[in-house]
């Protein structure tokens, strides 16, 4: 059986999103990958920054948050760029129309969205209506990278000792392995008590009310066979004791690195023109993603941007003589947000310009 036409663009869509976010790793942190390798190699919370241990976490944390921001800021504007080109070209736009002028941040998506935009006013004006009704796109939080994360910033008690002097009713955190016990996430396994899903093995795949013995996506509560990450317990010994740097990095972190689906769109238009029917086919195949951009990868996250380049000016004075490596890295990471967080507002005000106009 053949696959839906649109599933198979959206495939293809994605694919290319995804080559062209990924092509240059280097290239998104412009010289900056030089002073901080960490940025461009690897993990940032398996380097290490300074022979200070709570200032080596913090650092730790806001270069994962950072490297995390620039890879959410470049998928956006590639996103917003690729289906605004897209709709362009089958709108009739050349690739000179919709050049951008500058290599500034967001200046491919504000190039492209902008030619594609005018186009479209234009088409209107001349009496042809459209109407896209939007579901918005669905997002799940990265709680794997929160918890290895929170892991990094833990540099007063050890995971190890925290499992072994806890009692297990009183101990949670993310089990890498099987949880048995209460999930506070997806449960994939079996569940005993309600579960909101199922697969077709009649497992669960979605909360469970009751006890889980399977893998659980967020905090797993009481018993993990395999291995705890980030545990805490309730009583006298305590969870790993992050600072308010470290937690905000990772909890910007988990945000910045969710996974969200395309914008599901409904297109109606008063005309029967070719005009009319070519604008609304490429707004069914390309608005799901532009509107992904803006909504999922954009407005969600603005929080977590100022989050992330807040902690960047605040960082050079609370880790006072943490070593040249802690603050070259803290230095360059907090440029390289500022420039993710330009993209970004600019990526948005692009995408919004087409979005505004057919989205209701």
């Amino acid at each position: 059986m053949r696959a839906p036409i649109f599933f198979v663009r959206s495939i293809l869509f994605a694919l290319l999103v995804f080559g062209l976010a990924n092509c240059d790793q280097a290239g998104k942190f412009g010289g900056l990958g030089a002073t901080c390798p960490a940025l461009t190699s690897g993990n940032p919370l398996q380097f290490n920054y300074s022979a200070d241990v709570k200032a080596n976490a913090k650092v730790k944390a806001f270069v994962k948050a950072t490297a995390d921001l620039v890879e959410a800021s470049v998928q956006m504007e590639t996103l917003a760029t690729t289906a605004c080109k897209n709709m362009g070209r089958d709108l009739g736009l050349t690739e000179a129309d919709m050049l951008p002028r500058s290599d500034e941040p967001g200046a491919s998506a504000e190039a492209a969205c902008g030619a594609l935009s005018a186009r479209i006013s234009a088409i209107m004006q001349s009496g042809i209506y459209v109407r896209a009704q939007v579901t918005p796109p669905q997002c799940q939080a990265d709680f794997q990278a929160k918890a290895q994360c929170d892991a990094a910033c833990d540099v007063q008690i050890d995971p190890g000792q925290i499992v072994a002097s806890c009692e297990p009713a009183k101990l949670s955190g993310y089990c890498q392995g099987k949880c048995v016990g209460g999930c506070e996430g997806r449960c994939q396994g079996q569940c005993d008590g309600q579960c909101s899903a199922q697969d077709a093995s009649g497992q669960c795949n979605g909360s469970c009310s009751g006890t889980c013995t399977g893998s659980c996506d967020a905090t797993c509560h009481a018993r993990c066979e395999g291995q705890w990450q980030a545990p805490k317990c309730q009583g006298s010994v305590q969870g790993p004791s992050a600072d308010a740097e470290c937690n905000a990095s990772c909890s910007a972190s988990a945000n910045l690195r969710a996974q969200c689906t395309p914008a599901a769109v409904s297109v109606q238009t008063n005309a029967n023109t070719e005009a009319a029917m070519r604008l609304a086919t490429t707004l069914r195949t390309n608005l799901p993603w532009l509107l992904k951009a803006e909504l999922g990868l954009g407005r969600r996250i603005a929080g977590d941007v100022k989050v992330v380049v807040n902690i960047g000016g605040q960082l050079p004075k609370i880790i006072g003589n943490a070593g040249m490596q802690a603050v070259a890295c803290v230095a360059a990471a907090a440029q390289a947000s500022v420039k993710a967080s330009v993209r970004i507002n600019v990526s948005i005000k692009a995408s919004a310009s087409v979005n505004g106009k057919v989205a209701g």
